[in-house]
């Protein structure tokens, strides 16, 4: 059975006793065991480096590795197997090496567990710690009457959790700090990033024209996911019009049109949204019915055009809060030289973005993350970019460029591959990064509890036993992850279904199936491979 390479020092390597002891035995070989107040250029015989010690305790702590094939093969029966294409590998996560695979190598779509892979890479390239800015330069003097002789710049770098509560916030420090009048233009500069009007490797034609909140633009000046909510509720008679307006007010760029009317309590919700485009703009036209006795719902659409929307939003804003500008709204970058910050929005850590964006598999996210990573660590803040660096980590995991391809950060996409041997490589790689790992696994949804798994595993000798990453295509339905089972050891696993010719369900239940063996799983059925 293949081993998978291990980067991980022996501190995660063992059960709880050896790791507190690995950690100690590794400490005082990487001191050196030298003497305090001694330096090593006085020490004529340095000690040996601290690998043999890790080794010892790993030989002589991890337990024998053993094989699932008796306990798992006849899963493998199911009409799911022959009725569509499966991949499936299990790995012992304390040692690495495959318990169980069936299909392991077949390059399949991943759809939303692509995330799983994207955040991996984030976490070590950025940090746990990394946070996104949006920031207000003022280039010119304000005078004590609080008008700044000069422009105003707005420079964002992707933050993919900036809100309208955000942009308020933003416009009233201004005025705390003195701003009430500017007298030349305001500049919105978005060159961190390249802007994409939709997600790339997505060109589904509804998709393209409906602009629904999973396929949102992107860029560095971005707000609300890059999604509107239009807001419906009844009017106060029956046949007459219902009351349609938009949560987020964007003039110029963004309005609705209605021909929704108001029904007789108790009747059906009948609402259908079309959104048509020009250039930046959209409108959103609803029509059908609404009962007299219904709240107000929302519904989301994506903007065409992100810095055209926050632009918008930002003069808006200005407007409400009494902010006057004498100048236009332009597109523009900061100076190099003579401009100053004013005020500064900084975003929570990645890793708590992280773990929004895989617990609820939000593609906005994913993709503004994977386009940061480009500008990081290539110089560009694009999709193709950011897409090298995610290709890079799986090469130094040692698998070879030639048997994926990847083309977002999200897995919104057909053309997109992997093997369910690449994810359990990164699940293994992350859970042995001394690191970033324990944000990693943080990140991922928590079976029986919250995000896309809150519903599934649930019980008390379940919940919380599966933290795992979905995700589904029509026509493909996948699930990765840890899982904790009953032998005691924690096993990665990628189950990938595609080519479903029929509901998901089926492929679901199979994952359950899956899960259940697992956790039903009981040390004296399993037997222990060969050497």
């Amino acid at each position: 059975m293949p081993i998978l390479p291990l980067r991980a020092s022996a501190s995660k390597l063992t059960p709880t006793f050896w790791r507190a002891f690995g950690v100690l035995a590794v400490s005082v070989a990487l001191a050196g065991l030298i003497p305090e107040g001694v330096s090593r250029a006085q020490d004529p015989a340095p000690v040996e480096t601290p690998a043999p010690i890790a080794s010892v305790i790993v030989e002589e702590a991890v337990p024998a590795v053993a094989s699932l094939e008796q306990v798992l093969g006849p899963l493998t029966e199911d009409r799911l197997f022959t009725d569509s294409t499966v991949g499936l590998q299990v790995v012992d996560v304390l040692t690495g090496q495959e318990v169980f695979s069936y299909g392991e190598d077949a390059a399949l779509s991943p759809a939303s567990t692509m995330k799983a892979v994207t955040s991996a890479a984030a976490l070590k390239e950025l940090g746990p710690s990394y946070s996104f800015t949006t920031q207000v330069w003022m280039d010119g003097e304000l005078n004590g009457d609080g008008v700044l002789k000069g422009d105003l710049y707005i420079r964002g770098t992707g933050d993919p959790t900036f809100v309208i509560e955000d942009l308020w916030k933003m416009v009233y420090d201004l005025k705390l700090e003195g701003l009430r009048e500017v007298s030349g233009n305001i500049y919105f500069d978005d060159s961190y990033m390249t802007p994409e009007r939709g997600v790339p490797g997505w060109t589904k034609t509804a998709d393209m024209e409906n602009g629904p909140a999973y396929f949102p633009s992107l860029g560095a000046l971005s707000l609300n996911f890059n999604t509107v909510a239009v807001i419906a509720r009844p009017g106060p008679d029956v046949g007459g019009p219902a009351v349609v307006e938009l949560e987020t007010k964007a003039p110029g760029i963004l309005k609705t049109e209605s021909e929704l009317l108001t029904g007789s309590s108790g009747t059906r919700r009948r609402v259908y949204m079309e959104r048509s485009v020009s250039g930046a703009s959209a409108t959103y036209k609803l029509t059908g019915s609404l009962p007299q006795d219904a709240g107000a719902q929302r519904y989301y659409r994506s903007v065409p055009n992100a810095k055209a929307y926050f632009t918008a939003a930002f003069a808006s804003m200005c407007k409400d809060q009494g902010l006057k500008v004498r100048g236009k709204y332009l597109e523009g970058e900061v100076p190099d030289s003579g401009a100053e910050i004013l005020v500064q929005h900084r975003s929570e850590p990645l890793s708590r973005i992280l773990a929004t964006t895989n617990k609820h598999s939000n593609n906005f996210m994913a993709e503004q993350v994977l386009k940061t990573l480009g500008a990081e660590v290539k110089g560009e803040g694009s999709t193709t970019a950011g897409v090298e660096v995610v290709q890079d980590y799986l090469i130094s995991l040692g698998i070879p460029a030639e048997e994926f391809s990847l083309v977002n950060g999200s897995g919104l996409s057909r053309d997109l591959r992997l093997r369910p041997s690449h994810l359990t490589a990164v699940l293994v790689d992350m859970a042995h990064d001394q690191q970033v790992g324990a944000e990693y696994q943080a990140s991922l949804a928590i079976g029986g509890t919250d995000g896309t798994l809150w519903s599934r595993f649930k019980g008390p000798d379940r919940a919380g036993k599966v933290r795992g990453k979905t995700g589904t295509l029509n026509g493909v339905h996948c699930l990765t992850g840890y899982i904790l089972a009953g032998d005691g050891r924690r096993y990665a696993f990628a189950y990938l279904v595609n080519d479903l010719p029929y509901s998901i369900a089926k492929a679901r239940s199979a994952h359950d199936r899956f899960a259940n063996t697992l956790f039903d799983l009981a040390e004296p059925t399993v037997a222990s491979s060969e050497p």
